[in-house]
């Protein structure tokens, strides 16, 4: 799969816990896939979707294992400890993580859309509380957002409150989010800074022996809907 989309994708986000799950066997699969990844697709971006969050020691720890010993570029970490259990993840200024802040679950309403005290201004979302934070977190310019593409009303109000902020955007395809609507509402004013996820959708194009290249047809064909979403938007570049 990496082979067949190595030239149509700005990133690739593999998830931990998938690894995980199969023990040792899984750790030696993701090792050889990171460096499968630098070898072919280089220019590339790896995510490491672990959303990991504690504090302190705890924290370094997570920090050094995703950065140092995985290599990963970036990893997607959990907030809810607040501004200490992030802190540790931001030292390095080419490294960079996206908090989570709007999940494409429907279960994350029951928290993240929670109103709460907005500085002496009334209230406003637990969510979009987190993301007007979080520009202050990116002084070094290497925090993002993840935000869901299954909620589009909340996806635009982060992006009116972090303009300047790279939004990792899953549950386009198996999750049921929609892609124009994710694609005009996610990205800044250039028609940059979103990440468009789709992972099932492309990894199970196909379960026949023909699933690479099914999976290319599938990034193929999303990035060139991408593309056209944003030229009939004037976002359109290259």
């Amino acid at each position: 799969i990496v082979n067949e989309t190595a030239d149509l994708v700005c990133a690739y986000k593999p998830n931990l816990a998938f690894y995980e799950a199969l023990g040792l066997p899984g750790f030696r699969a993701l090792e050889s896939t990171i460096g499968h990844i630098r070898k072919v697709a280089p220019r590339c971006v790896i995510i490491g979707d672990c959303k990991r969050g504690d504090m302190d020691s705890s924290a370094k720890a997570y920090v050094k294992a995703m950065f140092d010993v995985w290599g990963f570029d970036a990893a997607t970490i959990n907030p809810w400890g607040g501004s200490d259990s992030i802190e540790p993840w931001l030292g390095a200024p080419d490294r960079g993580v996206f908090i989570w802040c709007r999940g494409s679950n429907p279960g994350s309403a029951d928290l993240q859309d929670l109103a709460v005290g907005a500085d002496g201004q009334g209230t406003e979302p637990l969510f979009l509380r987190l993301a007007r934070r979080s520009n202050q977190w990116s002084a070094k310019g290497n925090v993002g957002l993840v935000v869901g593409a299954t909620v589009p009303e909340q996806l635009a109000a982060v992006r009116e409150v972090c303009p300047d902020l790279p939004l990792l955007i899953p549950g386009v395809g198996a999750q049921g989010g929609d892609l124009e609507s994710a694609v005009v509402r996610g990205v800044d004013a250039a028609g940059r800074l979103a990440i468009i996820n789709s992972s099932r959708g492309i990894i199970y194009a196909s379960r026949g022996e023909d699933f690479a290249s099914a999976a290319r047809v599938a990034a193929s064909n999303l990035r060139n809907n991408i593309n056209g979403i944003l030229q009939a938007a004037g976002l359109g570049w290259g």
